[in-house]
């Protein structure tokens, strides 16, 4: 405890150095040492003090947003302002933990005030964390009921808990520039013949789709077919179906889905050329699991590659729940889920993290029990609903 107390001393002398600092560094330092008090009254029996010197920031989550929407009346001219909110937590923080830098890749909607923002942060060994002013080299305590300015990057620094160092994490909030673009749905045609099937699928073919009946199929890239073998095996077959060859797995084979219960899609993968990502998604073979199955391939076309799976992380409150009829699209840069509850839920990182999304909620006049879901080689969005309605998503200015 004494060494431990020595430590602190140094740490705290060391930041007491800076007149701006002294009350921060007080602060800090009575936390700290009263945190090993805490715990050497807990290890009395062997005088053990467990501390850490390991500091991260492990999630960053948005609260509820405002946004500000300018209209002008084309009656009157007058401009009015009209006030509504962005879920924040639909707009999931990119860590980058090599380059301490903390973003959220998809751009927030034009119009969002993230100059009153509030954010939910979890660190790694109960880390302190403290954010730097915009001004000058001060900082203040992070409390999530306060709300931080984005008006530019902010430095939020972590202090680990032993008080041996800290580290800083430089975070930025992106906001669209573009106005007036929404989606939306257009009911193509109400067909009969369409009408009433059980245990379809919905394919792609070129620029249009057609329905289709299930098959041992469940995933499939541009240049290969993949299957769930009668022994549980994940095999690929590159010519056709002629032959198949046992695909390499990163974990067990108990962590494959059900073969039967499986949706998935495919997309170029941008870091590398004729690569595709492959996304397989099914329920778990464990009736006590109730989230479901995810694994992708990063898959050149060449062949090659391996499958991972995507294992239930407690810390992620976004997983995908288990759902029937499941269907998958990827639809601006987005992974589309639908499934037996005819709720859209959204991935924007590719797979990990599942959020119910109200940008791509399906239309008020959609009728039917079961729809299917996926997208054509354009890019567009398709639905069937079992009562012969096919729409097809757009976006417009």
């Amino acid at each position: 405890m004494s060494v431990f107390c020595g430590n602190v001393r140094k740490f705290a002398a060391k930041l007491f150095k800076q007149d701006s600092m002294k009350r921060f560094s007080a602060r800090l330092c009575a936390l700290i040492v009263g945190a090993a008090t805490l715990a050497s009254c807990l290890n009395d029996k062997d005088d053990v003090v467990l501390t850490y010197n390991d500091m991260a920031i492990t999630d960053f989550t948005l609260g509820t947003l405002n946004r500000y929407i300018h209209t002008t009346s084309t009656k009157t001219g007058n401009d009015t302002i009209i006030k509504t909110t962005v879920t924040g937590a639909s707009y999931p923080m990119t860590i980058d933990h090599l380059n301490k830098v903390i973003y959220n890749s998809l751009e927030l909607p034009v119009g969002t005030d993230i100059n009153h923002v509030l954010c939910t942060i979890n660190t790694k060994n109960a880390g302190v964390v403290a954010i730097q002013s915009m001004t000058s080299d001060s900082l203040k305590w992070y409390s999530k009921t306060d709300s931080i300015s984005f008006a530019q990057p902010r430095v939020f620094k972590i202090f680990s808990v032993d008080g041996s160092g800290s580290r800083d994490y430089t975070v930025r909030l992106n906001v669209s520039s573009e106005t007036g673009v929404t989606f939306g749905w257009r009911l193509m045609k109400t067909d009969d013949s369409l009408a009433g099937w059980t245990d379809k699928r919905l394919v792609a073919l070129g620029d249009t789709v057609m329905l289709a009946d299930c098959d041992s199929i469940v995933a499939a890239s541009s240049t290969a077919r993949y299957t769930i073998s009668t022994d549980g095996q994940l095999k690929s077959s590159r010519d056709g179906g002629a032959t198949w060859q046992v695909e390499p797995l990163d974990d067990e084979q108990a962590f494959l889905p059900l073969a039967g219960t499986t949706a998935s899609v495919c997309w170029p993968y941008a870091p590398a050329d004729n690569t595709d990502y492959v996304l397989l998604v099914g329920r778990p073979q464990q009736n006590e699991v109730t989230t479901m199955r995810v694994w992708r391939k990063i898959a050149p076309q060449e062949g090659g590659g391996q499958w991972v799976y995507m294992p239930f992380d407690d810390s992620n409150r976004y997983q995908l729940p288990v759902l029937d009829h499941l269907s998958l699209a990827y639809f601006d840069s987005t992974v589309l889920a639908l499934g037996s509850d005819l709720v859209m839920r959204a991935s924007r990182d590719q797979g990990i993290s599942w959020h119910l999304t109200g940008t791509y909620a399906l239309p008020k006049a959609l009728t039917g029990a079961q729809v299917l879901m996926t997208n054509d080689t354009q890019g567009r969005l398709w639905l069937l609903t079992n009562t012969g309605q096919l729409w097809r998503g757009y976006t417009s200015e």
